[in-house]
């Protein structure tokens, strides 16, 4: 069940990176996004305003302001680099994994670190952009979402 905070913003739940790179995406996020279990998802870092990643809802890069810098990339829009492997483009890092049916990403522990993250992090999905949702392991929003009860936690 998400969550809707003081000053508007929507937080799903909280997420910890596994010892074996998992991490589970919330299934309210997911259907919000239209991402389906089972597939492909691509993953995109901030511009060093927060640790974290968002998930990109593929489907509507088309329509967005980051369609210029998709187009650069077509090797992340057909997944024919390897799972996991990193694409570093305009101050942001990019890249692809499969989301199981299980809602679980698995990324290899040296992708986690160029996200400058780790296993044990907890990181805060919450609502982005028509485009992506986030999720932070800091920022303005992590204190105010631990202020938050009832939200779930996924480990």
């Amino acid at each position: 069940m998400a969550v809707t905070a003081k000053n508007g913003k929507y937080f799903y739940a909280w997420s910890k990176i596994l010892p074996d790179g998992s991490f589970y995406l919330p299934d309210q996020a997911l259907q919000e996004y239209d991402i389906h279990t089972d597939s492909n998802v691509i993953l995109m870092s901030g511009r060093n305003t927060a640790k974290g990643f968002s998930v990109v809802c593929k489907e509507l890069i088309d329509n967005s302001p980051l369609a210029k810098v998709f187009a650069s990339l077509p090797e992340l829009l057909n997944f024919s680099i390897p799972e996991g492997q990193t694409i570093s483009f305009k101050e942001r890092i990019f890249c692809w994994t499969y989301l199981s049916r299980d809602r679980y990403i698995r990324l290899p522990l040296e992708t986690w670190k160029q996200l400058d993250l780790v296993p044990g992090d907890k990181l805060l999905s919450l609502r982005a952009t028509h485009l992506a949702f986030n999720n932070l392991a800091d920022g303005p929003f992590i204190e105010l979402a631990k202020q938050v009860r009832g939200m779930p936690v996924y480990e």
